[in-house]
Order: structure tokens, then C-alpha cells, then sequence
């Protein structure tokens, strides 16, 4: 299973899924070390074994530090992303008011049905994962239109050169998105991750504590701490999917004070 089917579960049903299947895990591997190593064995090495466990452990958290920073940043950014986004198109919206003329009307229904169809289809898309492409026609055509006007004043002049520079910084932070929405975490980081808690909490059956339900119980308790970071970082790393997904809430807010 990728980590995008995960995320796009509900959260408490990606939780249980996560933790139920890395308890049961460290569960069976210490049952099946307890019967093919001898517990005085195990015993006599613990020394060794409990330094070595130090230094996996150690390497194991720092990668899962690591990773789930990565993720939290980048959650981050396509949060400020689609702030920044939404700004842009009330902003270009009252600059066509400055502007005036008879192409008025219809840059601001583009930029409307451009708010609009952000948050009717592009957002539902992004959630379940969908592709959505980098042009978007109704902001195309208010390209177009804002580039063939001709200010016959000074002023409008002005107004006409921040309202090419907002459009062309709507359609860069636009192409952000659209990327944050397909990108994520490599899969071989995915593998890194779950082989490395998988190795760490193995090499915990070493150790040998005399009675096995304590043994049990303290494996459970690191796989379920390991999970539960990987849970965080399965859903930061999908900003756009799942119940922790990134709100279109900006661009309704946009939408709201454009209708008034």
C-alpha cells in the first residue's frame, strides 16, 4: 500500500492501521526470537547488544526527525501557498475595478470562475489524488485580455503594470500548488523508514529481558511511538488529501468579498 492510499483514509482509521500492524509486528518477532534463540544466550550478549541498540536507535531517530521536519515544512509552505494564491485573486479583482473601460466586466467574471472553479473542481480533484494541469483557461484568457488593454492615462498605466505583475504571480504560485499536490515524499525514503523501525525494534528482541509479556509490552511501546510519528509524517507529507488536508477556506473568503 503507498503512503497516498494511507492518506487518504480517515485519520483514526490510518492510525490503527499504522500502529495495529507495527505492534503486531514487534509482537511476533520477539515470540519467534524467544523460540529459535536460547534466553541464555541472548542474555550473555545483552551487553553488546545494548550498545549496538544505542546507536541504531539513536541513527533511527534522527532519520525520523528528519523526515517528519521535512514533511511539517512542506505542509507549511503549501499552506502559505494557497494564502498567497487566494490574495492574488482579490487583489488582481480590485485592480480591474481601478482600471475600468468595457474589458472590465469580463476580467472579473475570470477571475471569479477562476476562484470558483478552484474550489469546485480543482480542490475535490487534489483530494482524491487527481491530476490537475498547470493552465487553467479562465485564467488564460484574463492573461490575454489584461495584455492586449491599452491605458490611455498615466494612472491606468500604473494600475495596468501591477495588474500584469499580480496575474503573472497568481499563475507562478498556481504552478506551486499544482506541484505540491503531486509531490511527496520519495518512496525509497518510505522504505528507509519502515525497514529502519523494522531493524530497530527486531534488534530489541536481542536484549533478552527475562519475562516475556515485560519484553512484549516494551516492544510494543517503542513500534507504537515509531508509528505514531510515521502516522504524522503520512499525513503532513499529503497536504491536499485525507482529514489533515490544506481548507480552499482562503479562496471561499476570496469569493465572499468579491461578491460584495
Amino acid at each position: 500500500m503507498r503512503p497516498e492510499m494511507i492518506a487518504s483514509l480517515p485519520i483514526w482509521l490510518a492510525g490503527v492501521l499504522i500502529a495495529g500492524v507495527a505492534v503486531l509486528g514487534a509482537a511476533l518477532v520477539e515470540i519467534v526470537a524467544r523460540r529459535t534463540i536460547p534466553l541464555e544466550m541472548r542474555q550473555r550478549h545483552a551487553t553488546v547488544a545494548a550498545a549496538m541498540f544505542n546507536v541504531i536507535g539513536t541513527t533511527y531517530a534522527v532519520l525520523l526527525a528528519f523526515v517528519a521536519m521535512l514533511a511539517w515544512d512542506g505542509f507549511n509552505k503549501a499552506q502559505a501557498i494557497t494564502d498567497t494564491e487566494a490574495s492574488l485573486v482579490q487583489s488582481a479583482y480590485q485592480l480591474i475595478g481601478g482600471l475600468g473601460g468595457p474589458e472590465m466586466a469580463s476580467m472579473r467574471q475570470d477571475i471569479v470562475a477562476y476562484a470558483r472553479d478552484v474550489v469546485g473542481r480543482e480542490w475535490p480533484a487534489q483530494a482524491r489524488g487527481e491530476p490537475v494541469g498547470e493552465d487553467e483557461p479562465n485564467l488564460a484568457h484574463l492573461t490575454q485580455t489584461a495584455l492586449q488593454l491599452r491605458p490611455g492615462t498615466i494612472a491606468e498605466g500604473d494600475l495596468h503594470r501591477l495588474l500584469l505583475g499580480q496575474i503573472t504571480q497568481l499563475g507562478s504560485t498556481r504552478r506551486e500548488r499544482v506541484f505540491d499536490a503531486r509531490s511527496s515524499i520519495p518512496l525509497i525514503l518510505w522504505f528507509v523508514l519502515v525497514a529502519g523501525g523494522g531493524i530497530s525494534v527486531a534488534f530489541g528482541s536481542f536484549l533478552g529481558a527475562p519475562d516475556l509479556r515485560m519484553h512484549l509490552a516494551m516492544s510494543s511501546m517503542l513500534a507504537l511511538s515509531g508509528a505514531l510519528v510515521l502516522l504524522a509524517v503520512v499525513a503532513l507529507s499529503n497536504p491536499f488529501r485525507g482529514d489533515l488536508r490544506i481548507s480552499p477556506e482562503p479562496f471561499e473568503r476570496a469569493l465572499a468579498h468579491m461578491g460584495r
